[in-house]
C-alpha cells in the first residue's frame, strides 16, 4: 500500500475516535442526576413522621420498657428510644445545611443507610452521616425502623 493511503486510513480512524469521545462526553453531561420517586413513597414518609415523634414521647409506644414499671426492674433503660434508621431511595446528595444551595458533603448511592436525627417541616431530614450532622431531601428518605 502507498504511504498516503495508510495515512488517510489512520486519519479517518482518529476522526472517528474523536467524534466518539465527544459524543460520550455529551451523553455523560446530559445524563439524569436524580430519579424522581413516586408519590406513594412521600406519603409513607409523611405518615411515619408522626409515629417517630410519638415514639420519642412515650416509651410504651416505642416498644421500650418503661423505667417506672416494677415488672421491668431487671431491664436496663437509658431513657431514650432506639435511633431511627433510614436509607436512600435513589442516588442523592448529602448536604451540610437544609437547602439546595448548601455545600454537598457527599453523593451516595441508593440504599445507603444513616441515622435520622429529625424530620424537618421544610422537606429536609436532619441525619447523622459518618458521624457528622448533615441533611438530605425527605423525598429520597425511606425509614427502615421506628
Amino acid at each position: 500500500m502507498k504511504k498516503t493511503t495508510i495515512n488517510n486510513i489512520l486519519m479517518g480512524i482518529i476522526v472517528v475516535l474523536c467524534i466518539s469521545i465527544c459524543f460520550l462526553i455529551f451523553c455523560i453531561a446530559k445524563r439524569p442526576r436524580y430519579v424522581e420517586t413516586s408519590e406513594s413513597e412521600s406519603a409513607v414518609i409523611a405518615e411515619m413522621t408522626e409515629s417517630i415523634s410519638t415514639a420519642a414521647q412515650t416509651p410504651e409506644s416505642s416498644g421500650l420498657p418503661n423505667p417506672t414499671d416494677a415488672d421491668n426492674s431487671n431491664t436496663e433503660y437509658n431513657g431514650s428510644p432506639s435511633p431511627v434508621q433510614g436509607k436512600t431511595s435513589t442516588r442523592v446528595n448529602i448536604r451540610d445545611r437544609a437547602t439546595e444551595d448548601a455545600k454537598v458533603l457527599d453523593t451516595v448511592e441508593e440504599g445507603t443507610t444513616f441515622e435520622i436525627v429529625e424530620i424537618l417541616d421544610n422537606g429536609w431530614t436532619h441525619i447523622l452521616y459518618e458521624g457528622v450532622d448533615a441533611y438530605i431531601s425527605s423525598a429520597y428518605v425511606i425509614i427502615i425502623n421506628e
